[in-house]
């Protein structure tokens, strides 16, 4: 892994006036921070905001990080694998070590807005992995997440690291905002590219099953009110939970299982037959196959821990 030296040539920063942000994570942090289990995963090497109508420009030849930039407002031009794009406002940008690119504001036109925008160079044992899960809903390391103001507060508090001091406890905190906005990006990203490419309404199919929690909901049923066929609608609602619909609706009955064990007193046989399961010895053993004990140890556990 490369330190801080190396990094700090190979992304070059040009700003003209002192409007432009930029934080350095010294050597001295960046050996603990490859080193410490809680941070080891993913961390920041070098951040910034720049927030100018004046030009920035930023040229990386062979880094070995991943830089990012996202655009908050105004617009630039990204030269990237021999193709230049315009980067506009809500636009994120990922690009992979060794990946030679370019990226200039665009000041050509006078009634350009501010440019704003944030760059991250991270790296770590998980840095693949984080980036992998952006790059597979992105084209070629660029795509619309729009602007989302989650990102911006992370990406803001994780600039106030400076200001903050280099603490174990603040260092901590920001590479753990880091590695919630690179989540909160990716699922973004991933719902995003599916509402273009699909007229699939995940939280109408989920408000037809919690309306039907009492009772039980057919995988035809499912379909037949998405108006798609069983294998597409399968395909479909797996595509954006990692899950089948059937297996999620059960996940729902035994999450509603769950509240009615902590804050009610029926019967275990009443709770099921509240599900639509008429036999609760199936339920006991569903209910421990989803949350890893038996209905009667969850409620008992719940007063223990009082």
């Amino acid at each position: 892994m490369a330190t801080s030296t190396p990094i700090i040539k190979s992304t070059i920063i040009h700003q003209d006036q002192n409007d432009h942000i930029r934080l350095v994570i010294p050597l001295f942090l960046l050996k603990k921070l490859k080193l410490h289990p809680l941070t080891a995963g993913l961390y920041p090497l070098a951040l910034g905001k720049s927030t100018s109508h004046n030009k920035l420009n930023i040229k990386q030849n062979n880094a070995h990080h991943h830089s990012l930039i996202y655009c908050q407002s105004g617009s630039g031009i990204l030269d990237h694998k021999s193709k230049k794009r315009e980067v506009k406002r809500g636009d994120l940008v990922i690009c992979c070590p060794h990946q030679a690119f370019t990226f200039s504001t665009n000041t050509a036109v006078k009634s350009q807005k501010e440019n704003s925008f944030y760059w991250i160079n991270f790296t770590g044992k998980l840095a693949d992995d984080f980036a992998e899960r952006l790059l597979m809903k992105m084209d070629d390391g660029l795509a619309h997440v729009g602007l989302l103001a989650n990102i911006v507060e992370d990406f803001d508090n994780l600039l106030a690291l400076g200001t903050r001091g280099y603490t174990a406890t603040n260092v901590i905190h920001g590479v753990h905002l880091l590695q919630q906005a690179l989540s909160s990006l990716a699922l973004q990203l991933r719902l995003t590219a599916f509402n273009q490419n699909s007229h699939f309404d995940i939280e109408a199919v989920e408000s037809l099953m919690r309306n039907n929690i009492h009772q039980d909901l057919s995988l035809d049923t499912l379909a037949h009110y998405s108006q798609l066929s069983k294998f597409h609608f399968s395909k479909k609602f797996k595509e954006l939970t990692d899950t089948s619909p059937i297996q999620h609706f059960i996940n729902m009955k035994m999450q509603y299982a769950c509240n009615e064990l902590d804050n009610k007193n029926d019967s275990i046989k009443h709770i099921a037959e509240s599900l639509g399961y008429a036999d609760p010895y199936y339920f006991s053993r569903l209910f421990k196959k989803i949350v890893g004990m038996s209905p009667k140890q969850y409620r008992d556990s719940h007063f223990t821990e009082k």
